[in-house]
């Protein structure tokens, strides 16, 4: 007669233990590898693995810049994203998207909330030719999900006792288009800031909230030379934010000042939506 041998708990629990250890270990090989695997293939696209950019300049670079410095009112946000969202819902493929807020001293680096590029391959075509559901998926999770998350951050206000939008317009600029070129290998290339403010300028540099000087006159103080952007061929767009108790200071002639200081910095336009 055959002999059966009872298992002991101990045996049991040993070998129950060994094939969790052994699954867990087995997942975190396959979550390492396809993470190395999606890297691998953002590089056989021609993309840096964190920026989604190819290996040269960006044929469109878009940079939001957005003074927190006072809450938005209901209605001003709701319009506010609906601006950028008729804006950045056609971004084309390889175009580079910077997102900024207006915290920047004179003389400071400007920080982006996010700066990444809508992928593409360095081609310029869709990405992964072999699987465009996988570049569409890579999109979202590492492109527009991110996008979301910086423009919500943004659009929240951050109290302060200075508005230093000058300071911060310079910084972002040289930050972003300090490699610009109005012309590379794919022909025209196009660069755009987008600001969202009431412009209202407040630092030791200038101050909108009692009598400044005009363009000119500015062109002529220590300020002026502080604060030097880099506007060469970029078209601007104020989203002019109307403050009810800064009537009197937001007026025609404030934004006229704004314009023709971006003209005077080589801006190709500059054009003003109020809310």
């Amino acid at each position: 007669m055959a002999i059966r041998r009872r298992r002991s708990r101990s045996s049991i629990g040993g070998g129950q233990v060994l094939a969790w250890l052994g699954a867990v270990l087995a997942l975190g090989v396959l979550v390492v590898a396809g993470l190395g695997l999606a890297k691998l293939r953002t590089e056989r696209a021609g993309m840096n693995a964190n920026t989604l950019c190819g290996s040269q300049e960006p044929g469109e670079i878009i940079t939001l810049l957005f003074d927190s410095s006072d809450q938005l009112n209901d209605l001003q946000q709701i319009k506010v994203r609906q601006i950028l969202d008729s804006i950045l819902y056609n971004i084309p493929k390889g175009a580079r998207v910077d997102v900024y807020m207006a915290t920047a001293e004179a003389g400071q680096l400007a920080r982006p909330l996010f700066s990444r590029c809508n992928p593409a391959n360095a081609d310029g075509s869709a990405g992964f030719s072999e699987n465009p559901q996988r570049l569409e998926e890579m999109r979202q999770q590492k492109f527009v999900a991110p996008l979301g998350e910086a423009l919500q951050k943004a659009l929240k206000a951050n109290p302060r006792r200075t508005s230093p939008i000058l300071e911060t317009i310079a910084a972002t600029s040289v930050q972003s288009f300090s490699r610009a070129d109005r012309r590379g290998a794919g022909g025209v290339r196009r660069y755009s800031m987008i600001i969202v403010s009431d412009f209202l300028q407040n630092s030791a540099i200038l101050t909108h909230y009692k009598s400044y000087p005009n363009v000119e006159e500015f062109s002529k103080t220590p300020g002026w030379i502080s604060t030097l952007p880099r506007l060469n061929g970029v078209a601007l767009k104020l989203i002019y934010i109307n403050r009810p108790n800064s009537r009197r200071f937001q007026n025609e002639a404030h934004r006229n000042w704004w314009c023709e200081y971006f003209n005077r910095h080589g801006a190709i336009s500059c054009t003003i939506d109020q809310l």
